[in-house]
């Protein structure tokens, strides 16, 4: 049976592990999956506002979520969040049939996180300074000092905890709390004009909205994919791209265990 203290040093990697999401920007509580999408935004539909402005924000609204279907829809997906109380985050999901898999890359400052999620398990590799994030490892420098820069295979539990970031349904629900509902844009009135993103022609819809303006680059040619939005309010700026670009996600070499972890923290001690 394993030591007492190498169990506590396993259960604070659990605890710093659930800590460091946050870093990563990618909610994966039960709040975000259960029960379909809380919080987004209702489709719009009935009740359109008459006149040319309301069929201008009715229309607008549409393609924002015929944008949003094709994009969160896609297979294989690349997405690059942009936040400036979180940093950047770079993540890749690849769904095939049951399984999602994902890649997610976090840097904040000279933090930096990785999360790698294949079928079956969890890996996690972060700096000295993205551990030191989490109050438990505060407590616990040792702890720090074994697992800084090295890719660790984590437990059962941690990995239950974060499998469901990958998913396009917890990535959707993210962004759309983030918005004003879909109806809500519908009775607005937008600009629409062109604009290039990606080196795309697109089709920019912007709002004037408190705190600055909600801006939407949506493919003009082609699938309507959603290229950016952005919301100063928020904190919000996404890009996507990768659109159904396969990729394989694979467990990184030499990854050490928790328990390993554990009995390093131990000897050290």
């Amino acid at each position: 049976m394993p030591d007492r203290r190498a169990r506590r040093s396993t259960t604070v990697t659990v605890a710093a592990a659930v800590a460091l999401i946050a870093l990563v920007g990618c909610g994966s509580s039960a709040d975000d999956v259960k029960g379909g999408k809380a919080g987004s935004p209702k489709r719009s539909g009935a009740g359109t506002p008459s006149g040319s402005d309301g069929a201008r924000g009715a229309r607008a609204a549409r393609l924002i979520d015929k944008a949003l279907d094709v994009t969160f829809d896609q297979d294989y997906l690349s997405s690059t969040r942009r936040m400036k109380t979180e940093g950047t985050t770079v993540l890749r999901s690849a769904v095939r049939g049951d399984t999602t898999e994902c890649e997610t890359h976090a840097r904040k400052g000279t933090g930096s996180l990785d999360f790698i999620v294949t079928a079956s398990a969890l890996y996690t590799r972060g700096s000295k300074e993205a551990l030191m994030l989490s109050a438990e490892a505060k407590e616990d420098p040792v702890r720090v000092e074994v697992m800084a820069d090295r890719w660790v295979k984590r437990n059962a539990s941690v990995y239950e905890i974060t499998r469901e970031m990958c998913a396009s349904k917890t990535r959707r629900t993210w962004l759309e709390k983030r918005m004003p509902s879909l109806d809500e844009l519908a009775e607005a009135t937008p600009t629409r004009q062109p604009g290039v993103m990606q080196g795309q022609p697109t089709t920019k819809i912007t709002y004037k909205r408190d705190g600055g303006p909600l801006e939407f680059h949506i493919a003009a040619e082609g699938t309507p994919f959603l290229l950016r939005v952005t919301y100063p309010a928020k904190d919000l700026d996404e890009s996507f791209s990768g659109f159904g670009k396969p990729f394989r996600v694979t467990a990184p070499s030499g990854a050490v265990t928790d328990y390993q972890i554990a009995e390093e923290v131990l000897a050290a001690q």
